[in-house]
């Protein structure tokens, strides 16, 4: 059975059990900073099991059942090595918010499982455990179900908890114990221990299924024994590992070799010449599974950076490309493999196959600049291995090193290492690659935090008043009732002068920010009171947050409040249909592979990141900068209007890279185009102007790149626009007033300087020859060692271009290896009769390092660097000729 019928079978089956079927959220969590990633097929759905109304598409729904994608790296040094560890992964769950419980979800899951009409397992193969103490769990599998008492294992909290350990550890919260159904593999597949499920060492019990029965708000010090007290409603949360369950139905050893990642691994051993089997297999199965995490996360609008969940992705894709180069793969090839995981899995998730093109482009410019840093790896191994006298070891610090800083593999090191006759200190490097997960995992301990006291508040307060309604997109002030007021994790009832606090409104004018549009800032007044607003948040279901500090007065919950933003909103709007207006004119002048990666709008500019592979040409940016000029000038209408999401989409609005909409969206039209056939219409729920006309002007201040395959723009508009052109015709005034010219004239005039400058420049260079010649012409001698004439001089006054010249010139007199210092500078040259008898420069210089300090290196017949000690140099240099 193909792992895509696996997955409809699941979703059809819950669905004819009362459940809504819910497509995947996006990798990248909504309204959820303690999360990285979703990581859980629950985690889009927290809200619902904390109490808030589970409405979809306009009605409550109790059961919901979803095929979750999911990413997870905390075991990420597993992957490739085992059979049971991935990065990203298919969550099949089916979840109950205080409907159905225990006795349904058993009695499903074992008739999905072994009934004909869906997977047909032999039931006689199945295994479960459950929770110590729960007899309810173990009466229904035995009783009801039918389990031999033989195939029902109790374990403890580590085991059969969720979360694992919560009692003992924390954290505080919901919870409940948890029954897992395991598949008997038989022994081909473990160990001679291995005598049920969580015993041994082998791969023969493989658990499939865990049945989460959320009953208890654990609460308590942490850590230290919690107090189980039973929530208000009970839920139900489980969870399918689709993969698990289609490698024994496609009866293949792993899931590696399931037609969901066999299709890659195929690829892998076509292009290395490597077969998937043996040691070389662990390379193959990384490749496989960072691949399909990376287009996954760059398809949801991830982009590559050096923090946050950029950095996770970038790691992921070094970490395959390290593996590929263990292959032999030492060219980009990882661009090549995401159309295979978009064909795989496409049909699914169809961001795939919609923003496969600029994934491409991502992975391989990412890959292209990888490779160089892994060049620059070698080099420092060289430059270690040549510093090593025999018997020593490469430390282990210095091989973390090479992996943490270049991406040097361990295993490379060694075999490396090997061919010269020197070992690794892999007990050290593991000591430090352990140090840098411990401190990995302390950064990321906050993804246990997953429910917080004050998102439990705003969740009662949405089930009781529902979302803040937004009256800003036609006011700049209104009234509100203060419903709640926040101060970190507490819930005040008051809050008087100097307090800052969030303050929670039925109405609001102030926008809370979102799609690249900062919060609004502005004032709350009240009789007898005044708060200053210094931005506007958003949290989960739609409450806004305004984040004040109260100047005067009390403030109290049940207070009505005057909202008022500040006017600076308007530069805000002007800046936001500017970027609409830059969007479409960079599709237009570049091609429609251009999507948003990014953007942030403030009231003195705009920023705006888009995925093109290259950086823009003068004339480029200049044709792009007109077209929205000329939107503006044109003074189109612009007008927005709600409709459902696949019609927007039919209709071609734009949508946000990586952005999760709900069913009904707001689409922000421009009502006429400069330019036949190209429009500007995207789903947006920021603010804007009435009319382009109303933006005023547009100038482009910068362009350069974010990271590979992504570029950013840097503008402004309106007042901003004409102020910074005020300030350069000023500036331009000034320096042609400052080189006596008019303004006319003031190129002409700089490029007359210039071409002095030139000449001066190379005068100096030619008194600089001269002065090395005539340093020369002072007889230095030539002293030779086993046929090898060499000669060091040191000279005064000379850069390291000079100091070449004067190499060269010694060489031409007869030296085979010439070494000229000059202030701190060096440079070592080689003639060809040298490099003839196997002598190479950048092995010479770095030995010479090693007796007369300082840093530098080379290749072939010339070296450089700085910072050696002269005496020792001359001292030196001969001992280490052959």
């Amino acid at each position: 059975m193909r792992t895509a019928e696996i997955r409809e079978k699941y979703l059809s089956f819950f669905e004819e059990k009362g459940h809504l079927r819910l497509p995947s959220f996006s990798l990248i969590p909504e309204n959820d900073p303690s999360l990285l990633f979703t990581s859980a097929g629950m985690a889009p759905l927290k809200p619902y099991f904390l109490g808030a109304k589970p409405i979809f598409g306009g009605k409550e729904w109790r059961r919901v059942t979803t095929c979750q994608k999911c990413l997870r790296v905390g075991d990420i040094e597993n992957v490739g090595r085992t059979a049971r560890h991935n990065t990203f992964f298919e969550m099949l769950g089916n979840f109950s918010f205080g409907d159905y419980f225990k006795k349904e979800a058993i009695l499903w899951a074992w008739e999905f499982l072994t009934d004909p009409r869906w997977l047909g397992l032999d039931p006689n193969r199945l295994w479960v455990t459950v929770y110590e103490d729960d007899d309810e769990a173990y009466a229904i599998w035995r009783d009801l179900v039918g389990v031999p008492e033989a195939r029902i294992g109790r374990f403890g909290e580590e085991e059969n908890y969720w979360p694992g350990g919560a009692i003992t550890h924390g954290p505080n919260g919901p919870s409940g114990p948890c029954s897992e159904i395991f598949y008997d593999r038989g022994p081909a597949y473990g160990t001679p221990e291995e005598t049920g499920p969580n015993t041994g060492s082998g791969d023969r019990f493989v658990e499939i299924w865990n049945l989460v029965f959320t009953q208890y708000d654990r609460q308590g010090p942490i850590p230290g024994p919690g107090i189980l007290k039973p929530l208000p409603q009970k839920n139900i949360d489980t969870g399918m590992g689709l993969y698990r369950v289609a490698a024994i139905l496609q009866d293949v050893e792993d899931f590696y070799r399931t037609d969901t990642f066999y299709p890659l691994i195929e690829r892998v051993a076509l292009w290395s010449g490597k077969p998937y089997e043996g040691k070389a297999s662990v390379s193959h199965r990384v490749i496989a599974d960072h691949i399909r995490a990376v287009v996954a996360a760059l398809a949801d609008g991830v982009t590559f950076a050096n923090t946050g969940r950029g950095y996770v992705i970038r790691r992921l894709l070094r970490r395959a490309l390290r593996h590929g180069y263990l292959l032999g793969l030492t060219e980009p090839f990882l661009h090549r493999l995401a159309p295979v995981v978009a064909e795989v899995l496409g049909d699914f998730y169809p961001e795939m196959r919609e923003n496969l093109p600029a994934v491409e482009r991502q992975i391989r410019l990412e890959e292209e600049r990888f490779l160089e840093t892994l060049e620059g790896g070698l080099k420092r191994l060289e430059g270690l291995l040549a510093a090593l006298k025999p018997g020593e070891v490469v430390p282990g610090a210095e091989a973390f090193r090479l992996y943490d800083t270049y991406g040097f593999p361990l295993d490379l090191t060694v075999e490396i290492a090997a061919e010269r006759g020197f070992g690794v200190d892999t007990q050290g490097f593991q000591q430090a690659l352990e140090a840098q997960q411990e401190r990995s995992r302390a950064a990321m301990a906050f993804e246990r935090e997953i429910f917080k006291k004050s998102a439990q508040v705003l969740e009662e307060l949405y089930a009781e008043r529902g979302a803040t309604e937004f009256l800003g997109y036609g006011a700049l002030e209104g009234e509100g009732e203060v419903l709640a007021l926040l101060a970190g994790d507490q819930s005040l009832a008051e809050a008087g002068p100097g307090t800052e606090v969030q303050v929670v409104l039925d109405k609001t004018p102030f926008y809370a920010e979102g799609g690249g549009q900062i919060g609004d800032f502005g004032h709350l007044e009240w009789p007898g009171g005044r708060a200053r607003v210094e931005t506007t948040l958003k949290a989960e279901r739609g409450l806004f947050l305004h984040r004040a500090r109260v100047e005067e007065g009390v403030l109290r919950v049940g207070d009505r409040v005057r909202a008022v933003v500040d006017p600076a909103r308007r530069d805000t709007e002007r800046h936001h249909t500017a970027t609409h207006l830059l969007h479409a004119a960079l599709r237009a002048v570049l091609g429609p592979h251009v999507r948003q990666a990014g953007s942030l709008v403030a009231p003195d500019r705009l920023r705006f990141d888009f995925t093109h592979p290259e950086a823009l040409t003068p004339e480029e940016l200049a044709r792009i900068e007109l077209l929205v000029n000329r939107w503006i000038m044109a003074d189109f209408p612009v007008t927005w209007r709600y409709m459902p999401l696949e019609e927007a989409r039919k209709e071609g609005a734009m949508a946000l890279f990586g952005e999760k909409y709900g069913e009904v969206v707001r689409v922000v039209r421009v009502e006429g185009s400069p330019l036949p056939g190209v429009e500007s219409k995207e789903l947006c729920g920021g603010t804007h102007v009435r009319r382009t006309g109303e933006i005023g002007a547009f100038l482009i201040r910068s362009e350069e790149a974010v990271s590979a395959g992504v570029r950013r723009i840097e503008a402004v508009a309106g007042e901003p626009g004409v102020r910074l052109a005020r300030q350069g015709l000023d500036r331009l005034k000034a320096l042609a007033g400052r080189l006596s010219v008019g303004e006319e004239a003031l190129e002409e005039r700089l490029e007359r300087l210039l071409s002095e400058l030139k000449a001066k420049e190379k005068e100096v260079e030619s008194l600089k020859a001269r002065l090395v010649q005539a340093e020369l012409g002072k007889a230095v001698a030539l002293s030779e060692k086993g046929g090898l004439r060499y000669a060091v001089t040191e000279l005064s006054g000379l850069d390291v271009p000079a100091l070449r010249q004067a190499a060269d010139d010694l060489v031409e007199r007869g030296a085979d290896v010439a070494l000229v210092l000059s202030g701190g500078q060096a440079v070592l040259k080689l003639s060809r009769g040298a490099q003839a008898r196997g002598l190479e420069a950048g092995s010479l210089f770095r030995a010479l390092l090693g007796r007369a300090g300082g840093r530098g290196g080379g290749k072939g017949a010339l070296a450089q660097g700085a910072g050696l000690d002269p005496a020792r140099a001359r001292e030196a240099l001969p001992e280490l000729l052959p």
